[in-house]
Formats: structure tokens, C-alpha cells, sequence
């Protein structure tokens, strides 16, 4: 896995541990609200959009991508919420929870399919 996937993976992990600090804590609020915005949806294109984020595009290509990302985050996002809501079970503690683990199998989904990918094309190429 590259060193983003990792980031991404990761990245709820850390939003889930930073909801120990203090409510008020500007530190607490940066780093859940980007993961928030940013990461549900960089998981999701990371592995359904990978035109998007390719060497060389231009930036028009790159504006897409990050409206792709922001719009499937906050998407995510919010059917998370509401699931827990309709379920009368939702805290901020949990929503992070249901997204860091939605987050961590989405980029392991796409690391599994760029791998196979790779070893079919390898095959491919051996006949």
C-alpha cells in the first residue's frame, strides 16, 4: 500500500483517539472535521474513481477529484448519521467508529484491487 492509503487508513483512527481530549479543544475539532470532509471520500475514490487522481492530469481533472472526494465524504457522512439517528444510538464517538472502519475497508478494498490488477496484467502480458 502507498504511504496515502496508509494516511487515509489510518486517519479515523487518530479522529477517533483525538475525541478523548477535550471538547473545546481546537486540536480535537481540526482533525475530526478533516477527517470528516476528506477522508470517507478519498477512501471511496481511491477505489471506484482511479482516473481521478493520476500523474499528469491537469487541474480541471484535479478539481473533479476533489469535489468527488468533499461530496462522498459529507455523503458518507451523513448516512452514517442517520443510520445511528433512526437507531437512537448516535454519538459523536460512534459516527467516527462506523466511518473509520468504512474508511480502513475501503482503502484495503482498493489495495487489494490494485494488486490483483497488477498480477492480472502481469499474466496478460506473459501469454
Amino acid at each position: 500500500m502507498t504511504w496515502t492509503r496508509w494516511a487515509v487508513a489510518l486517519s479515523g483512527w487518530v479522529a477517533l483517539a483525538v475525541t478523548q481530549l477535550p471538547e473545546t479543544s481546537p486540536l480535537r475539532r481540526a482533525i475530526v472535521v478533516l477527517f470528516l470532509l476528506l477522508c470517507p471520500g478519498l477512501a471511496a475514490t481511491l477505489l471506484w474513481g482511479r482516473e481521478v487522481f493520476v500523474r499528469g492530469a491537469g487541474p480541471a481533472r484535479l478539481l473533479e477529484g476533489a469535489v468527488l472526494v468533499v461530496g462522498g465524504s459529507l455523503s458518507l457522512t451523513a448516512l452514517a448519521a442517520e443510520a445511528l439517528f433512526l437507531s437512537n444510538a448516535f454519538t459523536l464517538t460512534r459516527a467516527l467508529l462506523v466511518l473509520a472502519a468504512l474508511s480502513s475497508l475501503l482503502v484495503l478494498a482498493s489495495a487489494l484491487r490494485g494488486r490483483l490488477h497488477h498480477e492480472h496484467r502481469a499474466l496478460a502480458t506473459e501469454d
